[in-house]
């Protein structure tokens, strides 16, 4: 008997990612109907949407993480601007490429 992890299945996914603007701007694009929402919990925090709406999300990350984004980069979500349902709790993420240590915490490879 091992211990190693069973195999796991991959799939290729595809997305048209705005490229970083030479003067510091993060095109933002999303698709025209979908549904993302925010709640802060007790237990943590619910990213909440549909297919296209957690797509959507995903181009916003993939869009801080391309070559040439300066470290501390952000883009501020909420509702105000509709990027998140009605009544979501506001989302800032942000590119880190300065490591911070945080002790007992290891993560996964």
């Amino acid at each position: 008997m091992t211990d190693r992890p069973a195999a796991q299945e991959h799939v290729e996914v595809r997305a048209l990612v705005p490229r970083f603007r030479d003067d510091g701007a993060l095109a933002r694009s999303w698709p025209e109907e979908y549904r993302l929402r925010v709640e802060v919990r007790s237990t943590g925090v619910l990213v909440q949407g549909d297919a296209a709406g957690l797509r959507g999300l995903a181009v916003q990350l993939l869009a801080l993480a391309q070559d040439g984004v300066p470290d501390g980069h952000h883009a501020d979500l909420d509702d105000f601007y509709r990027e998140l349902d009605e009544g979501s709790a506001p989302l800032t993420i942000q590119r880190a490429d300065t490591r911070q240590e945080r002790a007992g915490v290891q993560r996964p490879h």
